[in-house]
């Protein structure tokens, strides 16, 4: 892990088990989590555990994540970030993952490389940008009615 003035940067050894292939696995009425999942999880909540000592972020944050994919394989990010999430929150690194204001997402292809990076940093308003953006978008309504 490395850290800054509020910055904290973490590593996974693996990518995320998307979310679409975790859950609900039936078998005699019983919902189970999948052998690779449990494993998945329980080695990332572990890796994180060991890079991350302090106090779970408890105010709005900004995450970039960095997936080194190792081959061409099609992954869908936004299920590969509800699995990251929920094992932020399982590692107590974020308190609730309602608290990720913004995001940025990188899959990087063909390096022989599979990891995540994960960059955590306090959200920082862009009032000017939030501003035209609003007016722009009561414009677009407008021109709706």
């Amino acid at each position: 892990m490395r850290s800054g003035k509020n910055i904290v940067v973490l590593y996974l050894s693996s990518l995320p088990v998307p979310k679409s292939n975790r859950y609900v696995r039936k078998r005699n009425g019983q919902v189970f989590r999948s052998p690779r999942v449990v494993l998945w999880e329980s080695r990332a909540v572990w890796e994180l555990s060991k890079q991350y000592k302090g106090s779970p972020f408890s105010f709005p944050i900004s995450v970039e994540v960095y997936f080194f994919l190792p081959d061409n394989r099609k992954r869908d990010i936004d299920n590969m970030l509800k699995t990251l999430w929920d094992v932020l929150e399982k590692a107590n690194i974020i308190a609730n993952d309602n608290l990720i204001h913004e995001t940025k997402t990188v899959k990087i292809k063909g390096e022989n490389l599979s990891g995540t990076v994960i960059k955590i940093s306090p959200f920082r308003e862009q009032k000017k940008l939030f501003l035209t953006l609003k007016e722009e978008l009561e414009r677009f309504k407008q021109l709706l009615e």
